[in-house]
C-alpha cells in the first residue's frame, strides 16, 4: 500500500524538490526550483524500493516525509538527510530508504550531468478523498531548501 501510493503520486508529478549542493571538491552546483528539476533530471526508477519494518510508530498512518538529497553526475542519489515528517514516526526512515534507491537520467538541458541538491515529499497511506489527500501532504511541505540546511 505504501508503495503504490508512493508511485501514484510520483507518477502524478506531486513531488516538490529544489537544488545546492556542494561537490567533493568544494564547487557549488547550479541552483534548479522545485518546478524545475525535471527540466534538469527525470526520474527512471521502474518501481520504488523501501525498507519497511514489520512494526514502527504511525506507519499506517497518513501521513508524508520531506526527503533531500544530492542528484549525483551518474544519476543516484547521495547525502540523503529528512527534513520533515508529519506525523512524527517511522515514516521518516523509510522514505530515506525510498531516496536512497532513487535513480535519474539527465535531460538534453542537463548534458552535462550536472549535480543538483533536490528534495521530494513523499506520501504515506493518503486518504483516498483529495482535499483530505491535499491536507496531509500539506504537512510536509518546505518553500525552500538550500544546502547549509543539509
Amino acid at each position: 500500500m505504501i508503495r503504490h501510493a508512493l508511485i501514484l503520486l510520483l507518477a502524478a508529478g506531486c513531488v516538490s524538490a529544489s537544488a545546492t549542493a556542494q561537490t567533493m571538491s568544494g564547487a557549488l552546483p547550479t541552483v534548479v526550483p522545485s518546478e524545475k528539476l525535471a527540466d534538469w533530471w527525470v526520474m527512471v526508477n521502474d518501481s520504488l524500493q523501501a525498507e519497511v519494518p514489520n512494526f514502527g510508530r504511525n506507519i499506517q498512518t497518513p501521513g508524508c516525509a520531506t526527503v533531500s538529497f544530492v542528484i549525483e553526475p551518474d544519476g543516484r542519489t547521495s547525502t540523503i538527510k529528512l527534513q520533515k515528517v508529519a506525523p512524527e514516526g517511522d515514516l521518516g526512515r523509510i522514505a530515506m530508504s525510498v531516496a536512497a534507491n532513487l535513480r535519474f537520467a539527465p535531460t538534453a538541458f542537463n548534458a552535462a550531468h550536472q549535480r543538483v541538491f533536490s528534495w521530494l515529499i513523499f506520501p504515506f497511506n493518503l486518504p483516498v478523498e483529495k482535499a483530505a489527500a491535499t491536507a496531509v501532504m500539506q504537512q510536509c511541505y518546505v518553500k525552500d531548501l538550500s544546502w547549509k540546511d543539509h
